[in-house]
This record gives C-alpha cells, sequence and structure tokens, in this order.
C-alpha cells in the first residue's frame, strides 16, 4: 500500500472522528436553533401579552381612580362626565357610566346628554353581571352600542352615596389594541391576540377581515387547553408552527405563527452545509487531512462556544471561520442571538412598566383608602354628636341641657360646612383655578396676626409659641395674596401643632435668607415626632399624611398639598426638613420680595341693617325638613313667609303673595331655579322683587351662572340665620339707596 494511501487513511481514520464530531456539533446547533426560534417566538407572544396588559392595567388604574369621584357619589353626572374627558384626554380610552339596568348615563364618545343606543341583549347581560361583582372585570370583544365597533371593555362597580349601584366603563377600539401588536416582526409571521371565548382582537395581517372571528379549530383547541405551542394551518392551507402566551390578568392569549417551511428552513441549510462540509474534507483530506481537521475543528470549537453564549444570553464576538458556510452559519447564530436579547430587554422593559403601572394603582388605592377612612371619622364625630343632641332634647332635656344640646348642633353643623368648604377650596386651589392679588404684604406681621388667631381658637393653646420676626423697622415685604398667605401660615402652624406634643415648642421664623436675593423666608419650625423617612418624598401628596398625636386634629390630608400649590402660583418654593422620628420638623416658605405700597383703606363700618319685621319672603325649596326650618327662622324674625315646594308651585303662588324677596333653591325636581328667577323678574306682577340663590353648588361657575339668571346674591348651604338675615338686609339697604 502506497505512503499516500497510508496517509489518506490516517487522514480519513483522524479526520472522521472530526467529521462525526462536527455533524452531531451541527445536529445539536440546529435543535437548539430550532428551540431558540421557538423560544423568540414564544418570547414574542409574551411580550405582546405583556403589551396588551399594560394598556388594561393603566385602564384599570384610571377606572378605579374615578370610581373615587366626590361627584359620581353625590350624583353629579354631568360634573363627573366633564372629569371623565378630563382623565381620558391623551389616552386611547373612552369612559361611560351605566345604570344597574346597563343603560348608559353617557360616554365620552358622545356629548353630556345625547341620545345613546341601547346595548344588544347579550352585552346588556354581561354588564349587569359585571356590576354585580366585588372587583373590576375585563370583558370579552363586543360590538359598542355607541361606538357601532368592536370595543374592549374594562368595567368598576361603583357604589353611589345614596346606595344606587353603577358601572363605570373603560372601553377601548379593539382597533387600538390591533394597533400594539409588534411591528418588526417579520413579514411572514402572524401575530395574533384572541379574547378568552376564542374572538380575534388583534392580527398582525388583515384584521378587518378577521376581527370577532374565531381561528381554526386545532388552533382554538390550542388556546383554551392553554398549551404553549402547536402545530397546524392558516385559514389559507399554509402549515404553520404557533407560539402561544396567555395572560394572567385578562385571560386573553397571543399566538405568533411562522410558516413550518421557514421554520425548518434553517435546519435544511444545515443539512447542506453538512453534505458540502463532508465533501470538501473527504477531497481536502487526501492533500491536507491534518490542516483541515485543525481549522474545522477549530470552526466547530468556536460554533460551539457561540452555541452556548446564545443559552446565556452573551454574544459572542464574530472571528474569520475561513469556511463560508460556517461564517454564513455564524452570522445567523448572531442574528439570533441578537435578536434574543432584543426581545429579553423589550420583555423586562414591558415588565418594569407593569411592575411600575402597579405599584402606582396600589399607592392610589391606598391613597384613596385611607382619605375614605379619615373622611368617615371627620363626618362620624360631628354627626354623632348631632344625633346625640337631638336625642336629647326629643328626650325633653331641662332648658339648660336643651341649649346646651342646640349649641352642639350649630357648632357641629358649622363643622360639617367647614369640611366641605376645605374640600371645595383644595380642588380650586390645587386645579388652579384661584385668582391671587399680588400685593405687597407684611409677611411678619402676617405671621403675628396668624399665630394670635390660633391662641385665641385653641390650637396652639397647648403649645409654646415663639414669633421670630426680625426687626420691626424692617419689615419682610413679599408680594402675596394677603388671605391665600395667612391661609399657608395657618396651615402650616395647624400641621406643627397637629404633630407636636402638649407643652412642645413651635417657632414661627420671618427674615431674608442670605442664600436666596431678592427672596422672603418664613419658617414653622417644630420639635414634635418628626417625618418618617418613608413619608418624607410623598408628604406634599394629596390625602398623604403621618399619624397624628390626637386623632381629634386629624383633618383631611389636604393643608400641605394647598400650601404648597399657594406658594408655587405665586412664585415661591416650599421645602420640608426633618431629621428623623421624635426630632421635629423644619418647614420652609420662600416668597419673592416686593416694594411696599400705599396703604389699604381702612374698612368703614356697615351702616345697620334695616328690620326684617313684615318683610314678605318666599322659600322656594324641594326638601320639607329644610324649607319648613327656613320659614320657620324668617317666621321668628317677624318675616310674613311663603313656601313653595318646587318651581311650578312657586311661580303659581308668587302673584298671590307679592314676596319682596325670594330665596330659590338651583336643584329643583321640576325646573331650575335659573327658570324660576328668569320668569319671576319678568312678571310684571312682581316688579321690585329680588331673589337670592340658595344652592349645594358653591363652584365659581355656579356663583356666575346664578348671576346670569338675575339672582343678587348667592348662598352655599347649609345656610345659617345670621346669612339669610344679612342677605335680606343687603337687598333692602340696596332698594333704600
Amino acid at each position: 500500500m502506497r505512503v499516500r494511501t497510508h496517509l489518506s487513511l490516517l487522514a480519513a481514520a483522524v479526520f472522521l472522528p472530526v467529521i462525526l464530531g462536527s455533524a452531531l456539533a451541527i445536529k445539536l446547533l440546529l435543535d437548539a436553533e430550532r428551540r431558540a426560534v421557538l423560544r423568540s417566538m414564544q418570547e414574542m407572544a409574551r411580550a405582546t401579552v405583556l403589551t396588551m396588559d399594560q394598556e388594561i392595567t393603566a385602564a384599570l388604574a384610571s377606572a378605579q381612580a374615578l370610581s373615587t369621584s366626590a361627584l359620581l357619589a353625590h350624583g353629579d353626572f354631568e360634573g363627573f362626565y366633564a372629569q371623565a374627558r378630563a382623565a381620558d384626554a391623551g389616552s386611547k380610552r373612552h369612559t361611560a357610566l351605566l345604570r344597574a339596568d346597563a343603560r348608559q348615563v353617557f360616554t365620552t364618545l358622545l356629548p353630556y346628554g345625547a341620545p345613546i343606543p341601547l346595548p344588544a341583549e347579550a352585552v346588556a347581560a354581561r354588564m349587569r353581571a359585571a356590576m354585580m361583582r366585588e372587583r373590576p372585570t375585563i370583558s370579552n370583544l363586543f360590538v359598542g352600542s355607541a361606538a357601532r365597533t368592536y370595543v374592549l371593555a374594562v368595567s368598576q362597580p361603583v357604589w353611589l352615596a345614596d346606595g344606587r349601584r353603577m358601572l363605570l366603563n373603560h372601553w377601548i377600539y379593539a382597533a387600538d389594541m390591533n394597533r400594539l401588536l409588534p411591528r418588526d416582526t417579520p413579514a411572514s409571521w402572524l401575530v395574533s391576540v384572541f379574547d378568552r371565548e376564542g374572538g380575534t382582537i388583534a392580527r398582525g395581517q388583515r384584521w378587518q377581515e378577521f376581527v370577532g372571528k374565531q381561528p381554526n379549530r386545532a388552533l382554538l383547541e390550542a388556546l383554551r387547553s392553554g398549551r404553549a405551542s402547536t402545530v397546524g394551518e392558516t385559514r389559507d392551507g399554509v402549515a404553520v408552527q404557533v407560539a402561544l402566551a396567555r395572560s394572567p390578568l385578562t385571560g386573553w392569549s397571543a399566538s405568533v405563527a411562522v410558516p413550518s417551511a421557514e421554520f425548518e428552513a434553517s435546519a435544511a441549510r444545515a443539512v447542506a452545509l453538512t453534505a458540502v462540509t463532508l465533501l470538501c474534507a473527504v477531497a481536502l483530506a487526501v492533500l491536507g487531512a491534518l490542516l483541515f481537521a485543525r481549522r474545522l475543528l477549530r470552526a466547530t470549537e468556536y460554533l460551539g462556544a457561540a452555541a452556548e453564549g446564545m443559552a446565556e444570553g452573551r454574544l459572542p464576538p464574530p472571528a474569520d471561520l475561513r469556511i463560508t458556510e460556517l461564517n454564513a452559519l455564524q452570522k445567523v447564530l448572531h442574528a439570533v442571538s441578537t435578536r434574543l436579547i432584543r426581545l429579553d430587554e423589550a420583555r423586562r422593559h414591558h415588565l418594569a412598566e407593569a411592575e411600575e403601572a402597579r405599584r402606582l394603582a396600589e399607592a392610589q388605592n391606598r391613597a384613596k383608602d385611607e382619605f375614605l377612612a379619615m373622611l368617615g371619622h371627620e363626618l362620624r364625630n360631628p354627626l354623632g354628636a348631632i344625633s346625640s343632641a337631638i336625642a336629647l332634647i326629643q328626650m325633653g332635656a331641662p332648658a339648660p341641657a336643651a341649649e346646651r344640646a342646640q349649641q352642639i348642633i350649630g357648632r357641629q353643623a358649622r363643622h360639617l360646612a367647614h369640611l366641605v368648604d376645605e374640600l371645595l377650596d383644595a380642588n380650586r386651589v390645587l386645579s388652579g383655578r384661584v385668582q391671587l392679588s399680588g400685593v405687597a404684604v407684611d409677611l411678619g406681621a402676617a405671621a403675628r396676626e396668624v399665630a394670635l388667631t390660633l391662641q385665641t381658637q385653641g390650637v396652639t393653646s397647648q403649645h409654646a409659641v415663639e414669633l421670630d420676626l426680625g426687626p420691626d423697622t424692617e419689615p419682610t415685604w413679599v408680594g402675596a395674596d394677603p388671605h391665600r398667605l395667612q391661609q399657608i401660615i395657618g396651615n402650616l402652624v395647624e400641621n406643627a401643632a397637629k404633630y407636636t406634643q402638649a407643652g412642645g415648642h413651635i417657632r414661627i421664623r420671618v427674615r431674608a435668607p442670605e442664600g436666596a436675593p431678592g427672596m422672603g423666608e418664613l419658617a414653622v419650625i417644630d420639635d414634635g415626632k418628626g417625618i418618617d423617612a418613608e413619608l418624607l418624598p410623598r408628604i406634599w401628596e394629596v390625602f398623604v399624611q403621618g399619624k397624628v398625636l390626637s386623632r381629634a386634629q386629624g383633618g383631611l390630608g389636604i393643608g400641605l398639598a394647598v400650601v404648597k400649590s399657594l406658594v408655587e402660583q405665586q412664585g415661591g418654593t416650599v421645602a420640608v426638613d426633618s431629621p428623623g422620628p421624635q426630632r421635629g420638623s423644619t418647614f420652609t416658605v420662600l416668597l419673592p420680595l416686593m416694594e411696599p405700597g400705599a396703604a389699604a383703606a381702612p374698612e368703614t363700618n356697615a351702616a345697620p341693617a334695616p328690620g326684617l319685621a313684615g318683610r314678605r319672603v318666599l322659600v322656594v325649596e324641594d326638601n320639607a325638613d329644610l324649607r319648613e326650618m327656613m320659614c320657620a327662622m324668617l317666621q321668628s324674625r317677624g318675616c310674613t313667609v311663603f313656601g313653595a315646594a318646587d318651581g311650578r308651585s312657586a311661580l303659581a303662588l308668587a302673584p298671590q303673595a307679592r314676596p319682596e324677596i325670594g330665596f330659590v333653591d338651583i336643584d329643583l325636581p321640576d325646573i331650575s331655579g335659573h327658570e324660576v328667577a328668569r320668569a319671576l323678574l319678568t312678571d310684571p306682577r312682581l316688579a321690585g322683587i329680588r331673589l337670592v340663590a340658595v344652592t349645594g353648588y358653591g363652584q365659581l361657575d355656579d356663583v356666575r351662572q346664578a348671576l346670569a339668571a338675575g339672582f343678587a346674591r348667592h348662598l352655599k348651604k347649609p345656610v345659617r340665620l345670621e346669612e339669610l338675615e344679612q342677605a335680606i338686609a343687603d337687598i333692602a339697604s340696596a332698594q333704600q339707596g
């Protein structure tokens, strides 16, 4: 046998294990590639589900936030409609409010009051079922009665203050959900999303043709069984490999379908590569088996390392393997590895966003629960005192005790009114709808006046209050609204008293700080319980407060939020610092300095009020108890009083009674108080009549509407006898003048 033959046989003997090993390695790589492609498909399906979940989670958070609306709780649907429109702005959602019979009160898709078609019976039944649940629900695909196209709904059951049960819906167009599908997929890949019944929500291709339809039977069975992957055919008869993922939040499923031919294309290329490699190895083994074996082994080792790197999520650096086919395989490995890394990063990003949305929703829910608990406590105390006082009077208590009970009822009723006014005023301040007059105000004088007022009221009577207001000869003039400046100082001092034990110290300091030229500084410093580190970043949020030393001073947790908003609206800043628990806290306000102007003219004493005896007064109020009490109070002052329970009764009674003054409720059962006012003021038989609006609506727009309708004054409920007397006196003085 020739040496060449021996060498060839030796080369073949040496090279044969290499060839077999290479073939095995390629086989393993092919299997790994199949698994990698399937994993990438499954990751894409999971990423698609997470993207849908993110949109639904945002809708759930928005629905839960809207469900806490005071406007909704008190049945102010038109006001709540405006609130819902504002919440929908910038999103792809629309809000609808449904009654217990599944009829829609409104939808933000249409103007308020516009007629809304009745939903299909099946949809109505699902809405009624969602209303009966105690938690939010997410619907399957259905055709909306107002949108007239396929939509999805996030439903939040709500209870109104009067006990009615309603349903708050956030619904989203299926077309908008379809736009959330990944757009960087190959043209041959088909990404789809199905609801819990198998209806098509989103589809990467020909969506309008298949929306709402179920997939073929094989895929439908795979969806229902919860499998992670399956094989089947498209509606066009193309064999596909399918990866599936199901959302634990919505129960929807996403599928990624790839043609089987494309799925196996890499395997076919690898088989061809193996054949070529083997032929070349046999041919070259005769000429240079050792060199080729060495080169092939190095290439195989590199590809094996690359495959291992793919499994660990790292991308090996490219290298010249000096074999075209293996270089091509290397490119494929790099492309697949790059795609896997990107998909993993996208998945992590979506998971982080979903976690952040969940954390925000939980924080908002906790804030809502804390606020409701505080509000319930603040309301139960005065209501309990009022109930006890009424029971004492009904038991026939002696005159001193009955008088004391009456004083308690009056004081607690004023406290309830103060709570409502505080909430409304905070809403106006935080939304930036207050008008602020920027005048020069002595910051030290304002602080002194507030401190004296709070001491007189007993707020700081158990604390040692120190005033460090700087030299009297050099007052600190700042540009601010005088009334709102006192509100800022009062809120900060009350907050310090609330969290400082009896006998503790509160220091109010006014100065011109060195580090902030052009600014005046007010600091409120206490040695109370301090602020916990985890609470400090959230101290300015609405309804957030620490645990007070006395629950009687609890409040609603809105004072500091109002302070921050008022200070910033006047060009200033506010900051808080606390070394830690039981080490006190310091609140520092900086406001821009302003040159002092001319002193305001002193107020002159108002003219004495004319007598009320003999005045003819009309009271229009649908609440029988309130109407009776207003009439009794006015009769006790010598007025001749006529009462009417609705607008039409008032219009019929007025020409006979000929009243001089009318107190008219705005929200009447038949016609509005504005219509009553216009009719009375244009009746020639009632020349000279003056009207006062009495209503629970106290926003600026409500006052403007009342004045535009012809009312001379606007009073907010509950109305005290002193306010009724003052209103009559003011009108009488204007008539005499």
